[in-house]
């Protein structure tokens, strides 16, 4: 297989094992393509390690406010991430979603 072939997601699913052995053996990565397109590439482990590009974050960060305020900030990203897992969790069982709870005002 050359690496302009292109073979089709069905025939490289029926051939995974034969495609996984090559590219783990040194292979050129294989492009997996739909209607002459390519749509994924099946490569080496570490040549993907590899690939991966990881550059620094640039800019600055400023946090304005007492550190009380940092923890609450926190704590509330905490509870948003906790309640979307929830969420999520529900839908994957197929239960319906629980309906938000309203906050009285004070005042």
């Amino acid at each position: 297989m050359d690496v302009h072939d292109r073979p089709p997601i069905g025939e490289a699913r029926r051939r995974l094992p034969e495609l996984v052995r090559k590219v783990a053996g040194g292979h050129a990565p294989i492009l997996i393509g739909r209607r002459g397109r390519c749509e994924a590439i099946l490569a080496a482990a570490a040549g993907a390690r590899d690939a991966v590009v990881r550059r620094p974050l640039e800019g600055l960060v400023e946090i304005v406010g007492a550190w009380k305020d940092v923890e609450r900030a926190q704590e509330e990203i905490r509870n948003e991430i906790a309640a979307s897992l929830d969420r999520t969790a529900r839908l994957i069982a197929g239960k319906p979603p629980k309906r938000p709870t309203r906050r009285r005002r004070r005042g």
